[in-house]
């Protein structure tokens, strides 16, 4: 009988120690997209080094997930480590098929390979991607920043064009944000062109 008894007892124990082992205090299972939420909210915070670890942990936990990639470049862009940005738009790019998600890569690309003085046809890249995030929401506006929009973009663009010379199409850029189109027979054209560039930095540069 004694030992029917403890017989009994022992689903009841078996049932405390599951509960032990795969709940209370060790809280929900870790996953890429958990770590990667926080990553965002400590982005979002301007904790970008915060917000990189855990993103690290999410790439750790799924080499294949690209908004943590995505996450990372955002936030090493941020810290102005321009090409780990890019290395990381890269990879989030390349595990992403088409869809609005690409918007976020390549609007984030875009001012990385504006600013990053190390890539050469830095300014071509800076326009390309731009192109890509407009076309695929021409109104775009980054989720985790609503400061960064399709304004920023257009910006980028005249600011690339410029550099690279081609002044009628950063007119045209201008044009799209609603700035002072200057007349391209003016002898002072170029130098009219470089100050509303800069004053339309003023409004919408971030």
């Amino acid at each position: 009988m004694r030992g029917a008894r403890a017989f009994k007892l022992l689903p009841g124990l078996f049932l405390v120690l599951a509960v032990g082992c795969g709940g209370g205090d060790s809280g929900p299972s870790e996953t890429a997209s958990s770590r990667a939420a926080e990553g965002w909210t400590l982005f979002e915070s301007g904790d970008y080094e915060g917000a990189i670890e855990k993103f690290d942990r999410a790439v750790i936990l799924d080499l294949t997930y690209a908004d943590a990639y995505n996450g990372r470049g955002w936030s090493y862009a941020r810290l102005d480590s321009l090409s780990r940005s890019l290395n990381d738009f890269g990879r989030a790019i390349a595990r992403t098929g088409q869809g609005a998600a690409l918007a976020d890569f390549y609007a984030g690309s875009s001012p990385v390979y504006r600013d990053i003085e190390t890539r050469p046809s830095h300014f071509d890249s800076a326009v390309v991607f731009a192109s890509d995030a407009l076309a695929l929401d021409r109104r775009y506006i980054f989720s985790h920043d609503s400061d960064f929009d399709w304004h920023d973009l257009h910006l980028i663009m005249a600011q690339a064009y410029f550099a690279l010379n081609d002044y009628t199409s950063a007119n045209a850029r201008v044009d799209s944000l609603g700035g002072n189109v200057q007349n391209p027979a003016s002898p002072s054209f170029v130098e009219d062109l470089a100050e509303e560039i800069e004053r339309l930095e003023t409004i919408w540069g971030n």
